[in-house]
């Protein structure tokens, strides 16, 4: 199997920090996903590196034996299912010897896998169904599953084909899975040319995965049964998709609230006005009275959001950005200059007060 470095696959520095680490395996994964790139294969190929490499890094005690170590591959040194089945090869036949426990290979569940999904705003507001294809181990075809060519399978003359083997030690009557056959009392003599006597087979497997309305960002789906296969009539491992929701141009997401900052001229907030406003379902309006000031904010209620599992919606808030004109032509000086002169301190309140608390400060400074 070739080497490959994650750090070069991320496009990242060996001290990155794990936010370095997600910022850049989201713009990777986004740029080279294959709905985006349909056809390439160069791209498919680029997309399972990516994550691959994120899924090593962004999980530290991966990271450590992978800085430690080097790159073995994503199912050798790396997989938690492989350390398991070492550790109950070490301790696991000890106690089926000394209680009589079990009397054929011990079934197997098959690893969980993990991926990654970028999804839209839009999306995570409706909710989506996707059809995502996701690399798995199968039986061979060719073989079925046993790893042996045609005729190339024979019972195991160690154990007789019981895929165990009985001692006799004093009152004890002690079994243990046979190690010619490792528990199957079957030996393969010829391998299958496919599988090359690996028994299975590495496929793209097609998964449908509903995403709810109202998810957020960094959430994780559970889908039972659609990871790696068991062994010895275990069951299948479980499939976890990570879901990261694309940012939104003018919305600005808290839980199933939406922020969103709309500008108004200074006209519109002396005379009050109706503007339009965005939603997640489209353009709107709302009436913003007389006075309004900058960075006022205006709540519209169910206008947010939904919740997940459909138990009501959040709210939009519109807050209101005041722009002054960066330029002005002489008549549109002249007329501003006689709305200075025409105004009353009770047209500006907050200057008005302002004025008073500045010197009152003054005002005491000079006292003393």
């Amino acid at each position: 199997m070739t080497s490959i470095d994650y750090y070069e696959v991320l496009e990242i520095e060996r001290n990155a920090s794990n936010e370095e680490i997600r910022r850049s395996y989201k713009r990777l994964a986004f740029e080279h996903h294959p709905d985006r790139n349909p056809g390439s294969t160069e791209s498919e190929e680029r997309f399972k590196d990516i994550n691959e490499a994120y899924q090593i890094l962004s999980n530290p005690d991966k990271r450590a034996r992978y800085d430690s170590f080097g790159h073995i591959s994503s199912e050798g040194m790396f997989s938690d299912q492989n350390f398991a089945a070492g550790f109950n090869d070490i301790f696991g036949n000890l106690f089926e010897e000394v209680f009589n426990a079990g009397n054929r290979a011990r079934a197997q569940r098959g690893r969980d896998l993990k991926y990654s999904l970028d999804i839209t705003f839009e999306e995570a507001f409706e909710g989506t169904v996707r059809e995502l294809k996701i690399p798995k181990h199968t039986p061979c075809p060719d073989c079925d599953g046993s790893g042996a060519a045609p005729g190339g399978e024979i019972t195991c003359s160690d154990c007789g084909g019981q895929g165990e083997l009985r001692y006799s030690q004093g009152f004890l009557a002690i079994k243990r899975i046979c190690p010619a056959c490792n528990g199957t009392g079957k030996r393969i003599t010829k391998r299958c040319s496919h599988c090359r006597g690996e028994k299975l087979i590495r496929t793209d497997h097609n998964v449908k995965v509903k995403i709810p309305a109202g998810i957020t960002d960094e959430s994780r789906l559970r889908i039972r049964g659609e990871g790696e296969i068991g062994f010895y009539g275990g069951p299948e491992g479980d499939l976890y998709i990570e879901i990261y929701v694309e940012e939104h141009p003018l919305f600005k997401r808290d839980g199933e609230d939406l922020y969103c900052e709309v500008p108004i001229s200074f006209v519109q907030a002396a005379l009050g006005d109706e503007i339009d406003i965005p939603t997640p379902k489209g353009k709107s309006s709302i009436k913003i009275p007389p006075g309004t000031q900058t960075d006022q904010t205006f709540r519209l209620k169910g206008k947010g959001m939904p919740k997940l599992q459909g138990r009501g919606i959040g709210d939009l808030y519109i807050k209101t950005h005041i722009e002054i004109p960066v330029k002005l032509n002489k008549k549109q000086k002249l007329l501003l200059e006689e709305f200075s002169q025409a105004c009353e301190e009770e047209n500006v309140p907050i200057a008005k007060r302002f004025i008073y608390k500045l010197n009152q400060m003054f005002n005491k400074k000079s006292e003393n």
